[in-house]
């Protein structure tokens, strides 16, 4: 079994699709110069409905997608991401609270639907167009969720050993590429972090910013998570989170207030291992494979 193989006995993917009624149409050319005489509704594209009833949709769409992205790692083929298989659980069930709101907003949606296109036809005047309108509106609304394994077909398997060989080498190079994203993701959000912290010991105009847990709690919450979200085992990103870990090891935020050297200590911790990490970050390789998910 090879390393990449070892990967999906720790993880597996995700595919999250959710989908909102655009609500809107370009406008033809001819149209365009009456775009000023009604800037709330032509810009460029028409608006087909006022946009705010779409609104509370899109957000519970942005909420979805940010929970699998918490969650998981990012992934060379599009729409995928990798999901560390203590997360399978929680995530699934978030996502079916999440469909259930989003469906309830999807109902409140179309319950208003009738009337919203009569308003959009008193401001759009000639412009309205009754077939711009579905018929079946709720078929424009989304939201579902998948877990997938992908694997290099075996030697035993149906190919060819040419085409076996060929097939292998894209698994291995889309798995490295995906070793490198994940290492690039967690790095990049361990220097953020770590960043923030930097700048919240500094001081502003000359007084000294007041030092509160929460500063604490995003490094402390990132650190735990690495044992799970860590699946390439990225050793240098490991002996990162230790140096943190113990720099702030028995340190009390609320003490900090009352102890400049100790602040100060942190503070030059803190940077140097910043500096550290965003140097890691310029090691990492810089090529980048994209690839699509057929459909």
């Amino acid at each position: 079994m090879s390393e990449y193989d070892k990967v999906f006995k720790k993880a597996c993917l995700i595919q999250l699709t959710s989908s909102v009624w655009m609500g809107s149409k370009m406008l033809d050319q001819s149209h365009m110069s009456k775009v000023a005489q009604n800037s709330e509704w032509l810009r460029g594209r028409k608006f087909l409905i006022n946009p705010e009833l779409l609104g509370p949709l899109h957000t519970s769409a942005h909420q979805s997608r940010d929970l699998v992205k918490r969650y998981s790692l990012p992934f060379p083929i599009t729409g995928l991401y990798l999901i560390p298989k203590e997360s399978l659980a929680f995530v699934d069930e978030r996502l079916k609270y999440q469909k259930e709101k989003y469906e309830e907003k999807v109902q409140a949606f179309i319950a208003c639907y009738d009337l919203a296109r009569d308003e959009a036809k008193r401001h759009l005047g000639e412009l309205f167009n009754e077939t711009d309108y579905p018929l079946d509106i709720t078929s424009k609304f989304k939201f579902d969720w998948r877990f997938l394994a992908i694997d290099v077909p075996t030697k035993g398997s149906i190919l060819s050993p040419e085409v076996y060989e060929r097939e292998k080498k894209k698994f291995e190079d889309m798995m490295s590429e995906a070793r490198d994203l994940a290492a690039l993701a967690l790095r990049e959000e361990f220097a953020d972090i770590v960043s923030n912290l930097v700048d919240k010991l500094n001081t502003t105009s000359g007084q000294p910013k007041t030092i509160k847990s929460s500063m604490f709690n995003k490094l402390h919450e990132f650190i735990s998570d690495l044992t799970t979200r860590n699946i390439f085992d990225d050793r240098q990103l490991m002996e990162l989170a230790k140096v943190a870990k113990d720099s702030i090891s028995g340190i009390s935020p609320y003490g900090l207030n009352y102890n400049d050297q100790m602040k100060i200590r942190i503070k030059v911790a803190m940077k140097t291992l910043n500096d550290s990490i965003n140097d890691s970050i310029e090691e990492l390789p810089k090529r980048k494979i994209r690839m699509a998910l057929a459909a």
